[in-house]
């Protein structure tokens, strides 16, 4: 049964068209949050501990953020790609990752590549949470 789940995140991985982008997104905003003097920053990228997960309490189904810091408050950063905005997936993160941040205090943002912005604000708003919308260029 857990070979099963590795295939189908493995799967769900290999299907999105931007990968190299939304890893080289997350490397910009881990860099960033050290930089910028956060403790603790975790990526779900190579060279990075991976974030701890959260889960809705009642299902205990969660989803590990993209990075995690902490400075004055923890902050949650869940990295799209233009493919990736309107996936059920996705809408699953958000809602979960904004009510955590509601919940606890912390800040939820989100992070798309250039030109995406207005596509997730949009998306954002269908789902009614509150989150921040931040555009971060690849080189």
């Amino acid at each position: 049964m857990i070979l099963n789940t590795v295939e189908i995140k493995i799967r769900k991985m290999a299907k999105r068209k931007s990968q190299s982008e939304h890893d080289e997104i997350v490397k910009k905003v881990a860099e960033a949050l050290v930089e910028s003097d956060y403790k603790d920053v975790k990526a779900d990228i190579d060279n990075y501990d991976t974030p701890a997960e959260i889960a809705w309490k009642k299902t205990n189904k969660g989803h590990i953020p993209d990075v995690r810091g902490k400075k004055d408050k923890e902050v949650i950063v869940e990295v799209e790609t233009d493919d990736s905005i309107n996936d059920d997936h996705t809408a699953g993160q958000w809602k979960l990752f904004s009510a955590y941040a509601s919940q606890f205090n912390a800040e939820f943002m989100i992070c798309v590549p250039e030109g995406s912005k207005l596509k997730a604000e949009k998306r954002v708003k269908e789902l009614k949470i509150s989150v921040s919308v931040l555009e971060v260029s690849v080189d």
